[in-house]
């Protein structure tokens, strides 16, 4: 399957490591050192203009990430959420993506561990259509603890009530 022109410019992951690089405060120096690969090496894999990149091969790709505190999932979903958002708010929703990620990445395992205990089940009981009503349960239980939490903070900073 031929990718569109748009869908190619999609999948530039170049941008998105030289951002974690910057917030990382990691020079090319200090990532070839993290990641074992060659700082000329690195100057290549990550120039800022496109048609002088060489190709990054995945094993390189996987451990440029690792140094920088992502995999394969983190990259590919920053990349998709964060395509057209303020580099502001890419920082400001970072943590939320990754805790999603990490959630969505541990899940299946953990799926398939609890209905190992429960015996007797061989996973086809799960039903695909059950995806939008997990995610919005999901969703919903970050809101309430995100809003509770401005609801302590509130309370302490503008009132006499410390009860949490």
């Amino acid at each position: 399957m031929e990718l569109a022109q748009g869908d190619e410019l999609q999948r530039d992951y170049v941008p998105l490591i030289l951002r974690a690089m910057a917030c990382k405060k990691a020079t090319q120096r200090k990532l070839a050192h993290l990641t074992g690969i060659s700082k000329s090496r690195l100057g290549v894999l990550l120039h800022s203009k496109p048609e002088k990149r060489v190709t990054m091969t995945l094993p390189e790709f996987e451990t440029i990430l690792h140094a920088l505190g992502m995999n394969l999932v983190h990259a590919y979903v920053c990349l998709k959420t964060f395509k057209g958002l303020d580099e502001y708010y890419q920082k400001c929703y970072s943590t939320a993506v990754f805790m999603l990620c990490d959630i969505c990445v541990r899940a299946p395992e953990r799926m398939i561990d609890v209905l190992e205990e429960l015996g007797g089940f061989d996973g086809t009981e799960i039903r695909l259509a059950w995806s939008p009503s997990l995610q919005n349960a999901l969703i919903k239980k970050v809101t309430e603890e995100v809003q509770a939490i401005h609801e302590r903070r509130n309370r302490l900073t503008h009132g006499d009530d410390f009860d949490l």
